[in-house]
């Protein structure tokens, strides 16, 4: 059994934000018991989607917490070095090794911007 919302109340209009509503929800948790999360969002269903989120995050970052961190410097530049080693031993007359190695670079970063911004916790008091 996954956790349960048993409960959503309104609290209040955010001081911050304006059209920011805060929400509390009560949750039925798979041992049995209640706790109670405080959510922030534009209206009930952007704020509940946050707290799925958030534990979404929780989920996948413990997984990644428990790789250690030269594991995740060897793949980047393992990465970089395959991606240099294949764009060098094309053609040496051939514009595409360029091409391939900065598109290679722009994927590779924009994929990473990208899991940044999705851990990014958005459940925060506002």
């Amino acid at each position: 059994m996954k956790q349960k919302v048993i409960n959503a109340t309104y609290r209040k209009d955010s001081n911050t934000f304006p059209d920011w509503l805060k929400y509390e929800f009560e949750l039925l948790n798979e041992d049995g018991t209640t706790s109670k999360i405080p959510a922030y969002g534009k209206d009930l269903q952007d704020a509940l989607s946050r707290v799925v989120h958030d534990k979404k995050v929780e989920k996948v970052e413990k997984t990644t917490k428990r790789i250690p961190d030269t594991v995740w410097i060897i793949l980047w530049f393992g990465y970089i070095l395959a991606l240099a080693d294949y764009s060098m031993s094309m053609w040496a007359d051939n514009n595409i090794k360029s091409i391939v190695f900065l598109s290679g670079l722009t994927f590779i970063t924009g994929l990473t911007l990208w899991a940044k911004t999705w851990f990014r916790l958005r459940n925060k008091d506002k």
